[in-house]
């Protein structure tokens, strides 16, 4: 006798995002982002390599996932931040956008790590950093006016110095907070740069 009922054919429909990238993030730690491939992925993870590729179209966006993430929230950040003071207005801005990241540091510390670990896979990153760059160059020059290379230089010399202090972050396994290192080293940065206001 049949069961009116029918039963789900195939794998469960929901996956979760952020364990998938974790497993991914591992595997591309542990034998090298060059020597796995994405149906690696698939199979460490359980899931069929359409619905990982609905997750993650490509190993770039394994590692650099987030980055949208930070600029939404660095748009919110800068909108919403009074501070007329523009090395202190980037400063808390940015450590603010950065904090999203401190629920995830497993998962943040490896993506870093790959990071930091070749110019190509810091290169794969490269339109997502411009357009976090593009968002603080904006908010510099409301702030200051004028059509001066000043913007230009602090947004790229924040999203330089901050990516240095991320992946050395990464790679000393530093236990603070991803934010608690960016905030202090940025002060530095900060400092230097109120020179010359």
């Amino acid at each position: 006798m049949e069961s009116s009922e029918k039963r789900p054919r195939g794998r469960p429909v929901t996956t979760d995002p952020a364990a998938v990238g974790l497993t991914a993030l591992r595997l591309f730690n542990e034998l090298g982002i060059d020597r796995v491939t994405m149906d690696d992925v698939a199979i460490e993870a359980g899931i069929s390599r359409s619905n990982l590729f609905r997750i993650f179209p490509s190993k770039a966006a394994v590692v650099w996932g987030g980055m949208h993430r930070i600029t939404e929230e660095l748009k919110l950040q800068l909108a919403n931040n009074p501070e007329t003071s523009v090395v202190k207005l980037l400063h808390q801005s940015w450590v603010g956008a950065v904090s999203v990241l401190d629920n995830s540091l497993d998962t943040v510390r490896l993506r870093l790590k790959l990071i930091g670990s070749s110019p190509e896979v810091y290169g794969w990153g490269h339109a997502q950093l411009e357009e976090a760059r593009k968002v603080l160059e904006a908010a510099i020059a409301k702030l200051e006016g004028g059509d001066s290379v000043r913007p230009k230089m602090i947004s790229s010399a924040l999203i330089a110095a901050s990516m240095s202090v991320l992946t050395w972050w990464a790679e000393s396994d530093d236990q603070r907070s991803v934010t608690a290192v960016l905030d202090e080293s940025l002060s530095d940065f900060e400092s230097i740069f109120a020179q010359g206001e």
